[in-house]
């Protein structure tokens, strides 16, 4: 009798301790933010300075307005810029640590890849930001601070690497060639002089232009001599050979797909500019 009271209690206290171990699960374990576009867009808000800016260079043809985020805002100062291109950085390699990936510098940004410097190599997202005085006319607090994200999770992975070449990304090879890590963060995102237009890559956009007389197009130039660089913008006249003859009207100051505000300067009434397809864009 004794025996089968000591079971019973037993067994009680058992399903008791399983009972309540059920009733109690652990919590989740919180879900780290994997996608750095989202990252990038919460630390551009998450400040009074920087969310006064807007999103640039969005672009109409695949595959800018499907993977490319451009963002620009004017600083409190150059102290303050440099301040958030270091954090921004900070930011972009903590993403990367969360998708088990390795940044590499190349010429035009950062990048996030797994299997780095191998022919499995695979982009994961790139991050570049730099910051200018070239608008600090329009700025008066402090420099333009200007942010690019590429990234895109929600394609498949021949999509997403051919739109990560199309906007910067040089897969593996031999020849390929990596801004060394002992260079300062800054240093990583330099601007760099407009590519000339034989290493542009032929998009979806440039057989739009090739094919469309009439079409308002523009070209952007800048030679290491220039602050600025300029916009110049026509209609096209004629194609031949994928040679683009423009009938420009308008040269503007600077890129104007970042530029703060359109700004004329001198220019003929009109002048005809022929040049390869690829160095023109559409524009409004």
């Amino acid at each position: 009798m004794r025996k089968t009271l000591l079971t019973r209690v037993s067994l009680a206290g058992l399903i008791a301790t399983v009972a309540g171990c059920s009733s109690t699960p652990p919590p989740p374990a919180p879900t780290v933010e994997k996608s750095f576009k989202t990252i990038a867009s919460q630390f551009m808000t998450s400040d009074a300075t920087r969310s006064q800016g807007t999103v640039v260079d969005k672009g109409m043809f695949y595959p800018k307005e499907t993977f490319s985020l451009s963002y620009r805002y004017c600083s409190a100062s150059a102290e303050q810029a440099q301040q958030d291109i270091d954090q921004f950085y900070q930011l972009a390699k903590k993403t990367c640590k969360a998708n088990s990936g390795t940044m590499i510098n190349q010429d035009t940004d950062a990048w996030c890849v797994s299997h780095p410097n191998t022919p499995d190599e695979t982009p994961i997202f790139s991050a570049r930001m730099t910051s200018t005085d070239l608008w600090a006319d329009v700025c008066p607090t402090g420099p333009f601070v200007t942010m690019r994200v590429i990234e895109n999770k929600d394609v498949d992975k021949t999509a997403w690497i051919d739109g990560a070449k199309l906007l910067g990304y040089q897969p593996y090879s031999v020849h390929r060639k990596i801004v060394p890590s002992n260079q300062s963060q800054a240093a990583l995102f330099n601007e760099k002089e407009t590519p000339a237009p034989e290493q542009e890559p032929w998009t979806e956009e440039t057989g739009f232009i090739a094919t469309h007389v009439g079409e308002t197009v523009c070209m952007y130039k800048k030679t290491k001599d220039e602050a600025y660089g300029v916009t110049y913008k026509g209609k096209i006249q004629s194609v031949d050979d994928n040679r683009v003859s423009v009938l420009a009207t308008e040269k503007l100051k600077g890129d104007i797909r970042i530029a703060p505000e359109i700004d004329p300067l001198p220019w003929y009434k009109e002048a005809v500019i022929e040049a390869d397809a690829r160095s023109w864009f559409i524009c409004q």
